[in-house]
């Protein structure tokens, strides 16, 4: 099992690539001209990327005995 010290680092990694997405965009498109191909390229799923932040920030409020809560509206 990971280290707490493990975790914040692994959490850093991903808040850094979550904030590189946001500016830079997660995917980028090359046109060669020739026949008229493109090729796109997706350097990082977003969306993956917050499942698994979610996850260590869970993991870190439960090394640090802290729990996270969630407040939904009620309908």
């Amino acid at each position: 099992m990971a280290t707490l010290a493990e975790l914040t680092a692994e959490l850093a990694e991903i808040k850094a690539t979550l904030q590189a997405i946001r500016l830079g965009g997660q995917s980028y498109t090359i046109g060669t001209g020739t026949y008229g191909t493109t090729r796109t390229v997706t350097m990082a799923d977003y969306d993956v990327l917050m499942a698994h932040k979610n996850e260590l920030e869970a993991k870190i409020s439960m090394k640090n005995n802290t729990r996270a809560t969630i407040i939904r509206p009620g309908w």
